[in-house]
């Protein structure tokens, strides 16, 4: 048997090693297309994120802006124009020099200011006083009519928001107690009623300038529920200054609570108020 001529051999190993080169060449290839797909997608999330979050800045700017328009043209009719008629003095009939009166507005009392997260007030083991109210931040998750009948049953109701003080409070404890942002609390808001016309659990209808709802929010979305979202349930915030948190829920969906009862005032205030 003929052995192939060195020409031929030395041909076929340079062919191989084109080859492999070859190869490896479209392996660094392919590992940097992936490369910079995975940057790529990186980069849409950060931008995506960051658009999100400069969108409920203007929300919550809007928010404020309304809510401050909403002050003055409240206040408004409230301002009573100054009079421009300055005080005189009767002239003395026999004296020529005459003496300027002193105006002495006559003053009322003022009432000793009462602190509110004093010791005058006093909340039972588990709850949170926050001026004076107390809060129950309950991590038992439930619907939300169970919710309710929980807080109830305790003295209290699901919490009403009356300002953004209260909002800001909520949502500072929230974080304190969780450590995290996506855990929801329910509230004492609803429009199972009437879609669209919310009520607190006293019966009182939504201030829309005291209404904290996240971007896009209420949306009623039906896809995991054919009766919408009728309920309110809240979170914490990643900045204080957005207070946006609210989102409408399913009523029978499963979230943790907060109940919210008037904090029993351990001092006499009737009697500090007579010795003024």
């Amino acid at each position: 048997m003929m052995s192939r001529p060195q020409k031929y051999i030395e041909g076929e190993a340079l062919h191989s090693q084109r080859e492999k080169s070859n190869n490896a060449l479209k392996l660094r290839v392919a590992v940097l297309v992936v490369c910079v797909l995975l940057v790529s997608a990186l980069v849409v999330t950060y931008l995506l994120f960051e658009f999100l979050k400069t969108r409920e800045m203007l929300r919550n700017l809007e928010l404020k802006q309304k809510n401050v328009k909403g002050d003055v043209t409240e206040r408004l009719p409230e301002i009573k124009p100054c009079s421009t008629v300055q005080p005189t003095c009767p002239e003395p009939e026999v004296k020529i020099i005459t003496q300027p009166c002193n105006i002495i507005q006559p003053t009322t009392p003022q009432p000793t200011e009462i602190t509110t997260n004093d010791p005058c007030y006093k909340c039972e083991d588990g709850w949170n006083q926050h001026g004076e109210n107390c809060y129950y931040f309950s991590t038992r998750k439930s619907s939300w009519n169970a919710s309710r009948t929980v807080c109830r049953t305790q003295g209290g109701d699901l919490v009403k928001i009356d300002s953004s003080e209260e909002q800001s409070f909520l949502t500072t404890t929230i974080q304190q107690i969780t450590g995290r942002y996506e855990i929801y609390f329910w509230i004492g808001l609803t429009d199972s009623a009437e879609e669209g016309k919310w009520l607190w659990v006293d019966g009182s209808i939504l201030n829309e300038r005291l209404a904290f709802w996240y971007f896009q929010e209420p949306d009623d979305w039906t896809e995991e529920d054919s009766d919408g979202e009728d309920c309110v349930r809240m979170r914490a915030v990643y900045d204080l200054h957005y207070l946006s948190t609210w989102f409408d829920k399913s009523c029978k969906a499963y979230e943790r609570s907060i109940c919210e009862k008037p904090a029993e005032a351990v001092c006499d205030f009737t009697s500090v108020l007579e010795q003024q």
